[in-house]
């Protein structure tokens, strides 16, 4: 097997609000969107029953090496630093897939990439990992989750290869995982959570989900550099290549449903689900 699916998913503080009883944050109708995406997208998840979910969040921050989370079970409850207000007391208890993590590791590690396999209960998990899982893609915390770091100290290029490495171990091992990759596209953030980002970088956001639609991965590959220049994607577009490296490592062709799109203090926040056809 190899990837049966990925998805491009949200993490913004204000959509931590699955249910009904928080409707106040969402106050702004903009905003209704994208958490109606991300309920829809829930449901693709569950319809896929991946057997493991990798999923590289722009908040899982190393500085030098890239970080991948073998830990067998990964318990804990999150409040955000940033945003305690929004995400707080979110307690979190699903399982890890410590062979998948290790086989991740090992190519990693053959071509020569600074990486670290982490295996520790104590190991923090961030809210770009935690927030779209336990809100929205996996309610019931049942599918294995393989945390993947975001590095500072890799470009493009090594995230690309990232994404290559972990599709040619999911194939290895013979896993139906699903890649998630956690952050927002356009990422030019102000004061003022309803405010959109500007008509010119919303037109290159709408532009890159388009490529993934169409299934033009090598395209959308070789403007990323580009596209991030101009727009500044959350992590200057790392967890971006990180998908497109999966994808195209995978070979196969996917059939997307482009959910939502909609705004957070002036960041564009794409929900897209990609399943193999």
């Amino acid at each position: 097997m190899s990837l049966v699916g990925a998805y491009l998913t949200v993490h913004t503080p204000r959509y931590c609000t699955y249910d009904a009883a928080f409707a106040g944050k969402l106050a702004h109708p903009d905003f209704r969107a994208v958490r109606d995406g991300m309920i829809e997208q829930g449901r693709h998840v569950a319809a896929m029953r991946p057997d493991v979910l990798v999923l590289n969040s722009c908040h899982l921050i190393a500085t030098f090496p890239t970080v991948v989370d073998g830990t067998p079970r990964h318990r804990g409850v999150l409040t955000a630093q940033e945003a305690p207000e929004l995400i707080h007391g979110v307690a979190y208890d699903f399982p890890g897939d410590y062979e998948l993590a290790a086989a991740i590791i090992d190519r990693g590690r053959a071509a020569g990439l600074p990486c670290v396999l982490a295996n520790d209960v104590h190991y923090p998990l961030d809210y770009g990992t935690v927030m779209p899982l336990v809100c929205y893609l996996d309610r019931t915390q049942t599918v294995p989750v393989v945390p993947v770091s975001v590095c500072l100290a890799a470009g493009l290029q090594e995230s690309f290869a990232w994404g290559r490495h972990i599709a040619e171990a999911v194939a290895a091992l013979g896993r139906r995982a699903a890649f998630v990759a956690s952050g927002s596209v356009s990422h030019k953030l102000v004061r003022g959570p309803e405010k959109w980002p500007s008509a010119a970088d919303q037109e290159l956001d709408h532009r890159l989900a388009r490529l993934l639609a169409d299934g033009r991965y090598d395209e959308a590959w070789t403007w990323l550099p580009e596209y991030a220049a101009a727009t500044e994607p959350e992590m200057s577009g790392r967890h971006l290549a990180m998908l497109l490296g999966a994808m195209i490592a995978s070979g196969r062709p996917y059939a997307a449903t482009v959910h939502a799109y909609g705004p957070s203090s002036g960041s564009g926040n794409y929900v897209v689900s990609l399943s193999a056809a």
